[in-house]
């Protein structure tokens, strides 16, 4: 199974998995960051799709040996439902950090991030989150030709409380790293519980 914890940047990716390195849960789990294959300079939706497809196929090797992936990293649910190889994984759930754009600008200015880069930031982070509640919001931000085969006729159709869009939403605005990470490591283990009869846990 692929769980991946997804939002926009300011959201608290890197921090919960920093907390949740360590974690037991009962079944082999492979913790992984997105970025960790290397971002070039002008990365853009076409490598995203890429990089999205390749972190799949990683996860489809995982389950051939009875394994799971947990990947972190800035990945919007209808990118990852649509890459070539993400029908064949036993499942895939979706959890979507979100936070108010106050509170995203907030954390940004906190480490650091660059005044000019903010409103694009902010921007992708509000979009994201609708994204994640309506999957027919705005769908033409990531449905973008690139070489990758995506198939978007997935979830083209659905809306958001669909069980066939496997997405939960965490507001992590009035939590602290650690009760965000306590809930993400929740959230896995009732997915994790259901990939037997692939029913991942959706909103």
């Amino acid at each position: 199974m692929l769980l991946s914890v997804t939002g926009a940047s300011g959201t608290g990716k890197s921090t919960a998995l920093d907390l949740l390195r360590e974690v037991d849960f009962g079944t082999p789990v492979i913790r992984v960051e997105f970025d960790s294959i290397g971002v070039p300079d002008g990365a853009d939706t076409a490598w995203r799709h890429d990089a999205t497809e390749r972190w799949v196929r990683f996860a489809l090797e995982a389950q051939s040996r009875g394994e799971h992936v947990l990947l972190f990293g800035q990945v919007p649910p209808g990118e990852l439902l649509a890459v070539p190889s993400a029908e064949q994984l036993d499942g895939i759930a979706i959890c979507v950090l979100a936070a108010s754009p106050q509170v995203q600008e907030a954390r940004l200015i906190g480490r650091g991030e660059p005044a000019d880069s903010l409103v694009h930031h902010l921007r992708f982070g509000q979009w994201f989150r609708r994204h994640s509640e309506d999957p027919q919001h705005a769908p033409e931000v990531i449905r973008v030709d690139t070489p990758v085969a995506m198939d978007w006729s997935r979830w083209e159709t659905l809306s958001g409380d669909d069980p066939r869009w496997p997405v939960t939403v965490l507001d992590t605005d009035a939590l602290s790293a650690g009760e965000v990470a306590e809930q993400i490591e929740a959230w896995a283990r009732e997915n994790l519980a259901d990939v037997a009869s692939a029913e991942p846990r959706g909103r």
